[in-house]
């Protein structure tokens, strides 16, 4: 293993994140009470003259938000909406592959969502908005929450002792639960974390179970861009680089394609690639990134460096999913009407 080491979530499982439990206790309580004072109306937050759906997490990142974010855009094209995407804009990654699949939708990148939405009302509006991690960012209104949970590690401790910014208490306060990367855990295992999840959201409604996880899609060479497809993986000896939230779930899929993993190098989640980060990488007779890092690299990565691309794929609950898209945007296509309706003269029935 060449540049593996002992992450970051690892460290946490031992005695390190024992010893920092009492930080995470305050932490968490410290995130309730800012909960709390938004729903009391004791902090001001801003409701968007649009529909809001926010789609975010518990944990900081991983859990593969922007696979479905792209799905749900896929989704607002084919019914003839255009989303806004607001985003903090980590690193310029996920922006930028944004652009790529979606140029139809419009974007504004920026850590105060508040400011980020007035761009979209200077320039023109959407007709939908889309929060990404929005589930901590109370500042913003929406109309539909949705939080990922990673069936690999759906539940942990608070910061500094883990990796999550709320308590699994919080899922009561979100209007739809998706479960991701539920192919890479047993059914009894996700049976549990269900059972987890009603057990926090005691006395609210019931939430349909929604589960996913990612297939791939394409192979495409970052120097050139030529495609090829995933079956030609089957047998390849490969070094494997990421700088995600969740690199093990990278290599988990990449096995799953029939690679043979020779080594890996592990970045922190939004990692700026260098040309320092490729030294040696020309000796492999392939690399494999995900297409979040490729964004970075296109410019710097040798001949023998491809991005694995993949696309959003339902296990469960896929009709319950698009059924509240179809009630969530509503108020959107109702909008399209109502300048005709104003526009009606009701003593004779025309358009004046």
């Amino acid at each position: 293993m060449v540049g593996g080491g002992l992450s970051l979530a690892r460290l946490l499982e031992g005695p390190l994140g024992f010893a920092l439990a009492p930080l995470g206790w305050c932490f968490s309580g410290l995130s309730r009470l800012r909960r709390l004072a938004y729903r009391r109306g004791w902090r001001r937050s801003f409701r968007p003259p649009m529909p809001t759906l926010s789609i975010g997490n518990l944990s900081a990142g991983g859990t593969g938000k922007t696979p479905l974010i792209f799905d749900t855009l896929g989704w607002f094209a084919e019914h003839q909406l255009t989303p806004g995407v607001l985003s903090r804009g980590y690193g310029g990654d996920e922006g930028r592959m944004l652009e790529e699949r979606h140029p139809e939708a419009l974007l504004a990148e920026d850590p105060d969502r508040v400011r980020a939405l007035q761009q979209f009302l200077v320039s023109g509006p959407p007709e939908v908005l889309v929060l990404d991690d929005g589930f901590q960012h109370l500042r913003l209104r929406r109309d539909l929450d949705v939080v990922l949970l990673d069936a690999t590690r759906p539940f942990g401790r608070c910061f500094p002792a883990g990796l999550f910014r709320e308590p699994a208490a919080a899922l009561k306060h979100a209007d739809l639960v998706v479960l991701s990367r539920a192919d890479l855990v047993p059914e009894h295992t996700r049976d549990l974390i269900w059972l987890g999840v009603a057990a926090c959201r005691r006395g609210r409604p019931a939430l349909p179970r929604i589960e996913g996880g990612v297939e791939a899609r394409e192979l495409r060479r970052l120097a050139d861009g030529q495609v090829a497809p995933v079956s030609s993986l089957r047998g390849v000896r490969a070094h494997l680089s990421a700088g995600v939230g969740n690199p093990e779930s990278f290599r988990s899929l990449c096995e799953s394609l029939g690679v043979r993993v020779e080594s890996v190098d592990w970045k922190p989640d939004h990692y700026a690639w260098t040309q320092d980060d490729l030294e040696g990488w020309e000796a492999y007779e392939r690399v494999l990134v995900t297409e979040k890092d490729g964004v970075k690299l296109h410019d710097i990565a040798p001949a023998s460096v491809w991005e694995l691309r993949v696309d959003w794929r339902f296990l469960r609950g896929e009709q319950a999913w698009r059924e509240r898209l179809e009630q969530f945007s509503l108020r959107a296509r109702a909008a399209r009407f109502e300048p005709l309706w104003t526009a009606c003269d009701p003593q004779d029935g025309g358009l004046s």
